[in-house]
């Protein structure tokens, strides 16, 4: 057992919280001192385009996420290169869908950093100063709660401008800075390679499934899995023959996966998959399944869920944070909830902070409409699929990256 994995069985979550702020803080001094020595953007200096900064080729929704940036910069003509950092906490790095593009040199006037504050400082520490001087810094951030963490608002000091994802995270950091903050959401897209079938994963044919997926590296108190699951059992009984698909990334604790085994015990089509999926698996497993449930508590975005309704699979989900910024009554099933306050410090969230409690018995109702109610199915479906491609397609998130760019160099 390693020395952090001694102080969480030994510590409450709060003195564990307090020690990795005073340690962040350490790191925040230093970083302060660099980037105030740091030479400001000169227009010139660099040719323009962009240094796309982060671990690009992380198995995780960060990872995705920065994929679908270079797909952006890409499409949009832009120069561009890519800096590979790894992210800690035992991840693989093992997508090398942008490999060719990876390279030492920052040869651009724009760095793009795809990197959170909560390691952003300790990182930033490590650059040379040949690659901060003179360039124009763009942070892309992620974050789920309205409120953004004071310990990293000194990370905005380092940099020009920040974009985000979703409106949602962007106010949360315009509450702490006068700096922009644009919003520039992902593109949602597939690479078009065939899908595998349900022989794949071994999944039956004749049957109607739902799917839930969460990743332990995305804190699975957040996704709130348990929620889903005791949706689904008030939803239908054993006998209905109703499946369920229950996908999770990075399960290190069995304890957790006994759980859900238990509370589902009885039911005879539960299908469990555990090992990390290749892009092209989980668009599959997603194509796969009738209905994606998600009775989340927060979302910086809401990714998969953006992916199923393009994929045509009807999405349950929670009527609050960013997935509401994609999603409507027609095109979804949004599930109502009550605002409560977490009760202890749960990874990066603070107790006290805020964030959504999902009715479990109207997602359990969506659930049953969409088995039974054939129509209302495919009015979903449809109007999932068309929101995805008309309003979040390549051609518009790219322009808004264009267009962000050239206003750094008006």
């Amino acid at each position: 057992m390693g020395i952090k994995q001694i102080l969480k069985a030994v510590l409450p979550d709060d003195v564990i919280v307090k020690m990795k702020n005073t340690w962040n803080w350490k790191n925040n001094r230093k970083m302060l001192e660099k980037s105030g020595k740091t030479k400001a953007f000169q227009k010139g200096k660099y040719p323009i385009g962009i240094n796309l900064i982060g671990d690009i080729k992380a198995e995780t929704g960060l990872g995705q996420s920065m994929r679908i940036i270079a797909a952006m910069i890409g499409h949009s003509g832009i120069p561009f290169v890519i800096k590979q950092v790894d992210a800690p906490g035992g991840l693989e790095h093992d997508d090398c869908t942008w490999a060719g593009k990876i390279g030492d040199r920052l040869p651009y006037g724009i760095n793009l950093i795809h990197i959170n504050p909560n390691i952003w400082a300790e990182v930033y520490n490590d650059f040379r100063k040949e690659e901060v001087d003179y360039r124009y810094h763009i942070a892309y951030w992620l974050w789920e709660l309205e409120e953004f963490p004071d310990e990293w608002v000194p990370c905005i000091s380092t940099v020009d401008e920040i974009w985000t994802p979703s409106e949602f995270i962007s106010r949360s950091i315009r509450q702490k800075t006068d700096k922009t903050v644009r919003t520039i959401p992902y593109a949602i897209t597939m690479d078009h390679k065939p899908l595998f079938n349900r022989d794949y994963f071994h999944l039956p044919q004749d049957k109607f499934f739902f799917l839930m997926m969460y990743d332990f590296k995305s804190m699975s108190e957040r996704k709130n899995p348990e929620a889903a699951v005791r949706a689904f059992i008030q939803a239908f009984k054993p006998t209905e023959g109703v499946g369920l698909i229950i996908k999770i990334n990075h399960l290190k604790n069995k304890k957790e996966l006994e759980k859900l085994k238990n509370k589902v015990a009885g039911y005879p089509d539960i299908y469990y998959i555990t090992d990390n999926l290749s892009r092209q698996e989980v668009e599959s497993l997603i194509a796969a399944a009738d209905v994606m449930i998600s009775l989340h508590r927060s979302e910086g975005f809401g990714l998969p869920l953006a992916e199923a309704m393009y994929l045509g699979t009807p999405v349950v989900a929670t009527n609050w944070s960013a997935n509401t910024e994609f999603m409507g009554k027609e095109n979804a099933c949004l599930v109502d909830y009550d605002l409560v306050k977490l009760p202890k410090a749960m990874g990066p969230y603070k107790k006290g902070s805020i964030w959504a409690d999902a009715d479990e018995g109207q997602a359990a109702g969506f659930m049953r409409k969409l088995y039974y109610d054939s129509e209302y199915y495919a009015s979903i479906k449809k109007n999932g699929k068309r929101h995805m491609e008309e309003q979040l397609n390549i051609d518009v998130t790219s322009k808004l990256l264009k267009e962000a760019v050239e206003r750094i160099y008006r």
